[in-house]
């Protein structure tokens, strides 16, 4: 989540999408704390340390609290299974204390808008008197979320009072559930934060008008996965949208699979689960780091651990080992063909780690390496010993080291971006592999919008379905690659190449990707923040005066 004022070129404050279970309740900066019992959630947290409301009895119970629809795949190497309906606020207590968060880290409420420090809890009636005086612009996902509303129908049904009210409107269950969010934002933040104006932009419009353009396929390869949106004069052509599960997430998933699989891991453990170094003979410390909550521990079940996790692939899969070749000079597909024998895991093992058996037998002791181990880590940290030429290996948080030059599934892990621009998938079933390949017939997918292709193919099935010819040919000359998975080295040269292969000879396809890293991932934010600044968006408002007449009906159907 992302926040800061419009007119500044990067935004002031950015949290994780989750907050902690059980706020300490001195947040104030509500005015509907009780209507909405805001303390059910708190401000963002960190998963380098463990909250302390997951180390009690009840950790489930405690769990931290995603804001927005997030899907919980338990580490599956299918793309449909990390095709969630990201953007879709999934608790509203928590998307309250995020904003309540940011406004307090920003200082809106006391008018100081440049200056450093939070809000402090500087007496009741201060509190009371706070009052938001600059308008708010809130970003949503833009995309169809199929199968989302049936859910939020039986959450409704069942009591569940973070399930948004269906308002009257379009019998499509997708724009219901679109005006039902919307509709939500506009009571926040009038009721809630009294705002004196606010306007809802789809994110891909932002995106666009990030890069100076009107029109354009918009290409956002995030953690959720891959969305191509044609924009058109500023407007988003939802019914030529695709979704795909191919993102930084579902790297991440397949980067441990592997790592388990092949590379030898027997425990990959998130920082939050380590120890301290363990200690070598020789008086000193080594890079090896016990584990405090092993395997069978409760925190492992939670939805904290399962984002500490992606957040620690994620670490490993922006290391300068990762590449990605600007065309397709290796046919072969990372971790697809490889028997999974005991020889080849053994021989794409790690430093010396057991039999790289892949069991999950670790009970979180950190005894469970040999004494070579030890002497193999300890050989690298002697004295005047040789340092590790860099990209050869990569050393995982607890000490264990990640051969990349000598075996080959070390050099896959180097090669993971290419699963991106592949037909196949690793560690998939041959009855889903050939599920996937029935996606290979683009004609068959121009009617569906969510699928696994990859990231050209899923390009091209979005300018299939646009049915206006020159619009097409303008779309293919402006191809804008923009999200935080987008960011791999030669990735908009790998896009470009791909594209002209599978676009018609008619169409000249052009990549457009900052070269900036703020501004790709950043992309949508930064444009709503040159959007705010223009003299003629001031009247696209709504305004609490037009709110309090005609209700939160009126800007679900004014928004773009």
């Amino acid at each position: 989540s992302r926040f800061g004022y419009g007119g500044e070129d990067c935004p002031k404050s950015v949290v994780p999408s989750w907050t902690l279970a059980g706020g300490s309740g001195d947040n104030k900066t509500s005015k509907s704390a009780n209507k909405r019992q805001q303390h059910k959630a708190s401000c963002p947290g960190s998963t380098l340390r463990v909250p302390p409301s997951l180390l009690a009895n009840e950790a489930e119970e405690n769990d931290i609290v995603p804001i927005f629809d997030w899907s919980k795949s338990g580490g599956s190497c299918h793309p449909d299974d990390h095709l969630g309906a990201s953007g879709v606020v999934a608790n509203w207590d928590a998307y309250e204390a995020a904003w309540s968060d940011a406004f307090s880290t920003l200082r809106v409420w006391d008018g100081r808008k440049h200056t450093t420090g939070r809000v402090g809890g500087g007496g009741g009636d201060a509190d009371e008197e706070r009052k938001c005086i600059h308008p708010l612009l809130t970003i949503d996902a833009g995309h169809t979320c199929y199968g989302r509303h049936e859910a939020q129908n039986r959450d409704r049904e069942a009591g569940d009072p973070n399930a948004a009210i269906e308002p009257a409107g379009p019998t499509d269950p997708d724009e219901r559930l679109r005006l039902r969010q919307r509709s939500q934002m506009l009571e926040l933040l009038f009721e809630t934060f009294d705002a004196p104006a606010v306007f809802v932009a789809p994110s891909p419009m932002l995106a666009a008008f990030a890069h100076g353009r009107q029109t354009g396929l918009v290409v956002d390869v995030g953690g959720a996965g891959t969305r191509v949106t044609p924009i058109i004069d500023g407007l988003v052509l939802r019914s030529a949208q695709r979704r795909s599960g191919r993102g930084g997430e579902w790297l991440g998933a397949v980067q441990g699979r592997a790592l388990t699989e092949f590379c030898g891991a027997k425990d990959v453990a998130p920082h939050y689960a380590l120890g301290p170094p363990v200690a070598s003979s020789g008086g000193g410390s080594s890079r090896r780091r016990t584990i405090k909550y092993g395997a069978g521990h409760a925190l492992r079940k939670t939805t904290f651990h399962q984002v500490a996790m992606a957040d620690l692939m994620y670490e490993m899969l922006t290391g300068s080992h990762v590449n990605l070749q600007p065309w397709r000079q290796d046919l072969t597909v990372p971790f697809v063909g490889y028997e999974g024998d005991s020889k080849k895991r053994k021989r794409g093992g790690v430093g010396g780690v057991g039999d790289g058996s892949g069991s999950d037998d670790n009970d979180g002791d950190g005894d469970g390496a040999s004494d070579a181990d030890d002497a193999a880590m300890e050989e690298d940290n002697a004295e005047g010993g040789e340092e590790e030429v860099e990209g050869t290996s990569y050393t995982l948080p607890d000490g264990t080291r990640v051969d990349l030059a000598m075996s080959k599934p070390g050099k896959d892990l180097c090669r993971l971006p290419e699963l991106l621009y592949s037909d196949e998938v690793p560690f998939v079933a041959l009855d889903q592999q050939d599920a996937l390949s029935a996606y290979k017939n683009v004609q068959s997918v121009a009617q569906s919008t969510l699928s696994s292709l990859p990231i050209h193919r899923l390009a091209h099935a979005s300018l299939t379905a646009v049915g206006d010819g020159d619009a097409r040919k303008e779309l293919c000359g402006n191809i804008l690659l923009t999200g935080g998975a987008s960011l791999f080295p030669n990735m908009e040269a790998r896009l470009s190449y791909e594209m002209s292969n599978t676009a018609p000879s008619a169409y000249k396809c052009k990549v457009v990707a900052s070269r900036n890293t703020i501004e790709r991932r950043y992309a949508p934010w930064i444009g709503g923040s040159i959007l705010t600044s223009l003299g003629s968006f001031q009247q696209l408002w709504l305004s609490r005066a037009e709110y309090e007449e005609y209700g939160a009906t009126l800007g679900s159907d004014r928004f773009p």
